[in-house]
């Protein structure tokens, strides 16, 4: 069973996420921002993915997304951004940055399990 970090600092969007992913099946660490995030990758050596939200207070999710990718214990767990952030330049920007795909705010459960099953089984 995937056991999936959920980085995002709204407690609504937080739950809803962890309901979905759990009627799913999936366990979920969550983390309310990227220095939260990276204590749970800290505690957690089998995170198989991450779904991050960009604008967080403490360290947003650029910040997060640069420390992870520096790191050779975590820059290989796949990403997927979770964000209202819908310009053009911050989805080309994540991709730079090895994102494995950019959902936008608002989404749907069926968007989010889509993406999530089609990140997990490449």
């Amino acid at each position: 069973m995937a056991k999936i970090l959920v980085i995002e600092d709204e407690d609504d969007i937080l739950n809803l996420i962890k309901i979905i992913l759990n009627m799913e099946g999936y366990l979920t660490i969550l983390a309310k921002d990227g220095e939260e995030g990276i204590n749970a990758l800290k505690n957690n050596k089998d995170i198989s993915l991450i779904i991050l939200d960009i604008k967080m207070p403490n360290m947003d999710g650029w910040e997060f997304l640069k420390t992870i990718k520096n790191n050779n214990d975590w820059k290989n767990i796949p990403i997927i951004v979770l964000t209202a952030y819908t310009q053009v330049s911050d989805i080309e920007k994540a991709r730079k940055m090895g994102i494995d795909s950019y959902i936008a705010k608002p989404f749907s459960r069926e968007n989010l399990i889509k993406e999530v099953k089609k990140v997990l089984s490449s």
